[in-house]
């Protein structure tokens, strides 16, 4: 893609060259920079796409993967793709030639392409062989019953000793088939040496979007084959080559043609389990044994629902007794019996029992099937979540809690939701009760989403993700249907726009039809649904034409979600969508035109990031009602209109390009602003801004992002009561003397980040701050020249213990230079004088819990004495290519570390050892290890119990090892031959390095 780039922007900077009239700009020869850059940049788009040819050719076996280095490299590649792009917007620009070859700008561009084009050279192999985990074990709740644990054993008999090729699991919705299923899964990985692999089907699947599942879980890349059946081979081929494997298709809901998926039952390899709602589909597929799940025994209920009660709630006799008539009401179904424990959670009082049991029974009383029953006790729960429960309901009389839990069902099946995007959309529905800030919206948000978790009708994964039970999500279907209506057509695959006739009804009050391969919307097409207010049309990425008419008769429309399509313009219907509140086009990257937005006073949320439009929609003056604007990463070249900003009075959140200069008094006229992204002039602005925050008389928390002009990038919070100040100072390499004085800032900062700088010493900024004791958070990022972070004289380190000792977490990343975090102690030889004794531990950062270390390539130890990581609680570190040593020790003897919980190693090549003494973690819950090939030793004391036998650490939860990795590990030196036997239970094997996020410092960032 570069090299199609370079021609016509090269071109046009060398007409902007001859047209500025010079040949050298500053004492710099700018034609030969110029020639220089266009031929490094060719070299570099040659290279690149020999990479990625030779990578992708060679990842189509699933038994190689690119390595990491090769990864990072692509990515700084289409780093400096986007820059060259940006370049083509700005050449026009007035003053461009100046700024570009003028300053540092071209030459420090080209001094990078050269070095990725150097680095290239020294590849060598680009791909690593994969050794293939046999899968990742899953959490899972207990099993309860008698025919669970029965059914377990039978089904284990099969795979294992009978190998039965096809086996189908079937029940009703909610009995327990994928809890059932991934017991099977768990035990196959703990007791046999089966692969295997797991893949979720769901109601809305196509064989494409299947293949592509299976395929990805196999490690076989099929992006570059559309025909179905030779994607069908291409699998059969990869499955033959497998040893034994077991593969789960879970929630399968109608006949899939297996030769379609690469025909696994035809393999001897192979053994198939599938769950579904259906035995008629166990039968249609093939299944050679069929295993019923069933509901559960009254008693097996009970213990399920007490159990889900939790020991908090304690109930006296008699309302044991109304809990236990309860527990029947759910008809032995596990997800109901949880849904409505989980209701009841903290209840103690009789009569609130009382009346909920006869709530529950009325409710299910008039219903007929079985499955209405479920659909029943279900929706009990849905009403419970209204503390005034009335059984019928108008759509006024949902609460807002109900109403956040039917606006999930619009997302796709097995859709995991960000927390964060699913309380904006709270946000802009309006479906909390109003608050004077957003953050306090957002704390609202949250507090919505864990009570609906509590009570159990939304799961929570590990990474705080949410998402529905399926037979929840159809609940709220069911609900939906009536009043208010809902159409939810995401994810089937949709290829053209539902008919107008059978979706788009008088009635409807929102539809989703987000991610389908939809490709236009053709004219003529006019729905009539006068009161549909959300419309989400979002990751339609082939959809390139929206037709004018098509909004003509939505006059009710409130929400419009276009963002991740690939549309060139936005119809000029929409301008007359009087009653919108949020239009998010978002990563609409071909996007160039907007109408006039003038008549959509309601506006509150306007989002037009990572769009191609240059200049801002007209009619923007008048949308006096916004709270939200995004302009970010957007080719606009000319500043805002003056006096537009201050027309916005209610805006809390503001993101801007960095090609916009911002006059200071149309920040400063924004008194409810609580984030900015964007540019002043000067320092003096940026102060005179911090100055005028203080003033406002009960301000509200602030998060600002300022790039300053020509060169230094500051970004702080601010917050009432100084509980959170952060700041990250980016100098874009410049050298220290250049940068921002940190005493403007009249706040104790709590966060601190140096970014870009050249020869930055710590020892002289640190007395810049207002006060040195606040620090809590230090990070510095990609700085040059730094080769350690305090030199160790005796008398600086004196100095520096007081400003350091309060610092908690010091993050290090691409600091290129860095030998150590602290230099050897300077002393003066003296052959014939007798060597003074060692200082004392100064306990220079003797509150530090957190160091993380990564990319930083010329450091061979850690640097820190051990006094310093006596309260450590967490140590990260992560392509430092050279380091041979992380904590200094001697051979035999014993290193404490006593609060140390969290230890990742990854990416370090020539690590030999990880302390030569044996290290005490008392505290040690979690190990995570990456290629470290050289490393010999796991030099974990283990203690001795009842007459020397050994035990793992108390807290010890999870030893980590990427899969390619195994044989490393296998190979590891034990100081007894029980060690690796103790330590074997709390194995793990993942493919991704950075599988445990907390690794990445750098992504949880606290402002």
């Amino acid at each position: 893609m570069l090299d199609k780039l370079l021609e016509p922007i090269f071109s046009a900077v060398g007409q902007k060259l001859v047209d500025f009239g010079a040949d050298k700009i500053k004492g710099k020869d700018s034609k030969s920079i110029l020639k220089t850059l266009k031929r490094n940049l060719k070299s570099l788009s040659a290279k690149a796409s020999d990479v990625e040819e030779q990578i992708n050719n060679g990842e189509q076996s699933g038994k190689k993967k690119r390595k990491r280095e090769v990864e990072n490299w692509l990515e700084e590649v289409k780093v400096i793709e986007a820059e060259v792009r940006a370049l083509g917007n700005e050449v026009q620009e007035e003053g461009f030639i100046s700024r570009f070859f003028g300053g540092d700008q071209a030459t420090e561009l080209n001094e990078r392409v050269n070095d990725l084009v150097e680095e290239s050279r020294h590849f060598g192999e680009l791909l690593l062989t994969v050794y293939e985990t046999r899968g990742t074990p899953m959490l899972t709740t207990k099993l309860f019953g008698k025919a669970f644990d029965e059914n377990l054993e039978r089904i284990w008999k099969c795979v294992v000793i009978d190998k039965v090729p096809t086996i189908g699991i079937y029940g009703m919705g909610g009995v327990g088939k994928t809890t059932l299923t991934k017991h099977i899964y768990n035990r196959l990985l703990e007791k046999t040496q089966y692969r295997v692999y797991w893949v979720t089907v769901s109601h809305e699947f196509s064989i494409n979007k299947l293949q592509d599942e299976i395929a990805k879980v196999i490690g076989l890349d099929l992006s570059a084959e559309n025909d179905e059946d030779k994607r069908s081979g291409l699998l059969n081929i990869a499955l033959s080559r497998k040893k034994e494997f077991v593969l789960v298709l879970d929630d399968v809901w109608d006949n899939i043609s297996l030769i379609k998926v690469g025909n696994p039952q035809s393999l001897e390899s192979a053994r198939l389990i599938i769950t579904t709602r259906s035995l008629e589909v166990c039968r249609q597929i093939g299944c050679k044994e069929n295993f019923i799940v069933e509901t559960l025994w009254r008693d097996e209920a009970w213990d399920l629902f007490q159990e889900t009660l939790g020991q908090e709630t304690t109930l006296s006799p008699r309302v044991k007794e109304i809990a236990k008539s309860m527990a029947k009401e759910c008809y032995g179904l596990p997800l109901g019996i949880i849904t409505v424990a989980g209701s009841m959670r903290g209840v103690t009082d009789i009569h609130v029992w009382r009346n909920t049991i006869t709530e529950l029974k009325e409710s299910i009383l008039r219903l007929d099937g079985m499955e209405d029953k479920v659909f029943g006790v279900l929706k009990y729960s849905f009403d419970r979540l209204d503390p005034h429960y009335k059984r019928e309901y108008k759509r006024k009389e949902y609460t807002k809690l109900q109403l956040c839990f039917l606006y999930c069902s619009l997302y796709p099946e097995d859709y995991y939701l960000k927390k964060d995007e699913l309380i904006s959309k709270f946000i802009s529905e309006k479906l909390m009760d109003k608050r004077k800030t957003r953050k306090a919206e957002v704390d609202q948000g949250h507090t919505i989403i864990d009570r609906l978790v509590n009570v159990c009708l939304l799961e929570i994964d590990a990474f705080y993700h949410v998402k529905m039970h399926d037979l929840v999500r159809e609940m709220a279907h069911k609900i939906t249907r009536g009043n208010p209506k809902f159409m939810v057509l995401a994810r089937l695959s949709l290829k053209e726009i539902p008919s107008e006739e059978e979706y788009w009804t008088e009635d409807l009050e929102k539809m989703s039809l987000m991610e389908n391969e939809i490709s236009e919307i053709p004219e003529g097409m006019s729905p009539n649904c006068p009161i549909l207010s959300t419309l989400l049309l979002n990751k339609n990425r082939k959809l390139t034409l929206i037709g004018d008419s098509f909004f003509s008769l939505l006059c009710g429309l409130c929400i419009l979600d276009l963002s991740h399509t690939n549309i060139t313009k936005l119809p000029d219907s929409v301008s007359e969508l009087k009653r919108l509140n949020a239009l998010n086009l978002t990563y609409c990257c071909n996007l160039v035109f907007v109408p006039n937005l003038g008549k959509l006073t309601a506006l509150r949320e306007l989002d037009l990031s990572v769009t191609a439009i240059k200049e801002v929609p007209q009619g923007m003056e008048n949308l006096v009602n916004l709270r939200f604007l995004s302009l970010q990463y957007i080719p606009i070249v000319d500043m805002l209109m003056i006096g537009l900003l201050p027309k916005f009075k209610y805006l809390q959140c503001l993101y801007l390009p960095n090609s916009i200069q911002v006059p200071v008094e149309e920040i400063e006229s924004l008194k409810r602003l609580e984030k900015f992204y964007g540019r002043v002039n000067s320092v003096c602005d940026l102060n005179r801004i911090i100055q005028f925050r203080q003033s406002v008389q009960g301000y509200y928390t602030t998060c600002f992002h300022f790039l300053i002009t020509p060169g230094v990038e500051l970004k702080m919070e601010l917050a009432v009561g100084n509980d959170h100040i952060a700041v990250v100072v980016n100098g874009f390499f410049l050298i220290r003397r250049e940068v921002i004085d940190l005493t403007l800032l009249e706040h104790d900062i709590q966060h601190l980040e140096y970014k870009s700088f050249i020869g930055l010493s710590l020892l002289d900024e640190l007395p810049r701050l207002n006060n040195p004791r606040s620090l809590k958070t230090l990070r510095i990022n990609d700085c040059r020249e730094v080769e350690c972070i305090l030199s160790r004289n005796e008398q600086q380190l004196i100095m520096s213990r007081e400003k350091l000792k309060y610092i908690e977490e010091i993050h290090l990343r691409l600091l290129r230079d860095l030998m150590c975090v602290v230099a050897n102690l300077e002393i003066e030889e003296d052959v014939f004088a007798t060597p003074p004794p060692p200082p004392p531990p100064l306990g220079i950062f003797s509150s530090l819990r957190e160091l993380s270390i990564q990319d930083c390539h010329k450091m061979k130890k850690l640097g820190l004495p051990l006094p310093d990581l006596q309260n450590l609680e967490s140590l990260a570190v992560g392509m430092c290519y050279e380091i041979e040593e992380i904590i200094q020790g001697e051979i035999g003897g014993i290193v404490s570390l006593p609060k140390l919980k969290k230890l990742y190693l990854a990416d370090l090549p020539k690590l030999k050892s990880i302390c030569e003494a044996t290290m005490v973690c008392n505290s040690i819950e979690l190990i995570s290890l990456g290629h470290c090939p050289l490393l010999k030793k796991l030099p974990l004391f283990l203690p001795v119990v009842d007459d020397h036998v050994c035990s793992p650490p108390p807290t010890l939860q999870r030893i980590s090892v990427l899969k390619w990795d195994k044989e490393w590990w296998e190979s590891l030196e034990w100081d007894h031959s029980t060690h690796k036997d103790i330590l074997q239970p709390f194995l793990f094997f993942h493919e991704n390095q950075f599988e445990i996020l907390e690794f990445n410092h750098w992504s949880k960032t606290p402002y």
